[in-house]
């Protein structure tokens, strides 16, 4: 019995349009690369501020791209709110750079964007404002602060939870720049802490 040209022409067709979609299926399995079409959202992070202040924060950022090699992370723009006590740890250094008699441990919070660079190092930069009480000349008073940044934030471990997701944590350093905008009181401090992330 001969076959017409025609059903073998749809039979190969048909069978080549499968191989082609469970091929595309597999791939869209891959999680990394699914969340990389996705890199324009926004994301949270939550961190541990060592100093300065030492405390909390919460960041929400959106990514330039993940790096699917390692679990690594590079982020693009971020908003960063903070909450936590000032010059707790490093209190020697803000009494070297004033003169204005301070007392530690005033409760701070604000709120910062960052900007990150396409480089090496993930470096970034930021401007923002930070609020809350502060004793100067043993006076307690609100005292609104300017605030610049410049540090480099890198991944020190990433670790896959599931097929789905997994957890990217960062170890960042900065410098911090703090000037009250009601009182001759400033200070440059080192910022350092680590980071959490579930993407």
């Amino acid at each position: 019995m001969k076959y017409k040209p025609l059903p073998i022409f749809a039979v190969v067709l048909i069978t080549v349009l499968s191989i082609n979609t469970l091929s595309a299926q597999q791939k869209r399995t891959n999680w990394l690369q699914g969340k990389n079409e996705y890199t324009g959202r926004w994301r949270v992070g939550v961190g541990a501020d060592i100093v300065e202040p030492t405390g909390v924060d919460i960041q929400f950022y959106r990514l330039s791209k993940i790096c699917t090699s390692d679990f690594s992370i590079n982020k693009k723009i971020a908003i960063g709110i903070w909450v936590g006590k000032e010059g707790l740890l490093l209190n020697s250094l803000i009494d070297k750079q004033n003169t204005t008699i301070w007392e530690k441990g005033s409760f701070r919070y604000g709120i910062d964007a960052k900007f990150y660079l396409p480089i090496a190092l993930n470096p970034y930069f930021g401007f923002g404002i930070e609020g809350g009480n502060r004793t100067l000349d043993n006076e307690n008073s609100f005292s609104p602060d300017f605030i610049a940044r410049i540090g480099i934030e890198q991944k020190v471990a990433g670790i896959k939870l599931s097929t789905r997701s997994a957890l990217n944590i960062t170890f960042f350093v900065d410098g911090k720049l703090n000037k009250c905008l009601n009182a001759d009181f400033m200070y440059i401090m080192p910022g350092l802490g680590l980071r959490f992330h579930w993407i």
